[in-house]
């Protein structure tokens, strides 16, 4: 198990690393504790996966992303759906 510190360490590392973009956690996986990377589109997450080792800090690395939205104009098209989305 790790301390809050080295969670929030790893993930802030894991950020400067692959992007601020992404959104960072780590929970227990089939594999042990698991470094999950939410990428905003496939286009990001491809990005992503082409740089992450597969273990990270001795967490087993996952990206994930929403199979709807493929490219960063995708992403553009979703926010505007939002009926938060302020022009």
């Amino acid at each position: 198990m790790i301390s809050q510190l080295e969670r929030d360490n790893i993930i802030l590392e894991a950020a400067l690393e692959w992007g601020a973009d992404a959104m960072y956690d780590i929970q227990p996986g089939t594999m042990g504790l698991t470094l999950y990377i939410d990428a905003t589109c496939k286009e990001e997450a491809s990005m992503i996966r082409a740089q992450i080792p597969g273990n990270f800090h001795g967490l087993y690395t996952i990206v994930r992303y929403p199979t709807h939205v493929l490219t960063y104009e995708d992403v553009e098209e979703e926010r505007k759906k939002d009926p938060l989305y302020h022009t």
